[in-house]
């Protein structure tokens, strides 16, 4: 009997200096939080500025990108144009000189005009999408 006397002793000590130690350490964590707490809004604080510059140094880049994407296809397109017309000048030309040999070389050059119409198109729908 002794024995378990002594083991209930031992076992019982030990649960009031952990339940002790428990408590200590709740208040330390409290103490700590409460402490910390300043320093964790001013981390958000700083986080949630950072993150508006950042989308707002976003959205002028996209501006800016757009823009420029913008003046890219117009000048794409223009020399698109400009291309197309002058394959089809040149396919009239070719037509208005030729003969039965002429006519040939105007269905070659249709067939070319046509050929930068598709490509000009393919551009342009590449540049759009």
């Amino acid at each position: 009997m002794g024995l378990m006397d002594t083991l209930r002793g031992w076992f019982g000590t030990a649960k009031e200096q952990s339940s002790e130690l428990a408590g200590k350490a709740k208040e330390q964590g409290a103490d700590l939080m409460e402490k910390a707490e300043p320093y964790v809004e001013k981390t958000k604080d700083f986080a949630q500025d950072t993150m508006d510059k950042a989308g707002a140094k976003l959205d002028e880049y996209k501006d800016k990108a757009s823009d420029t994407a913008d003046a890219a296809k117009d000048k794409a397109s223009d020399t698109a144009d400009a291309a197309k017309d002058k394959a089809s000048d040149a396919a009239d030309a070719v037509a208005d000189k030729a003969s039965d040999a002429g006519n040939a070389a105007k269905e070659a050059a249709g067939d070319a005009a046509d050929a930068v119409e598709g490509m000009v198109d393919e551009a342009k729908d590449k540049m759009e999408g």
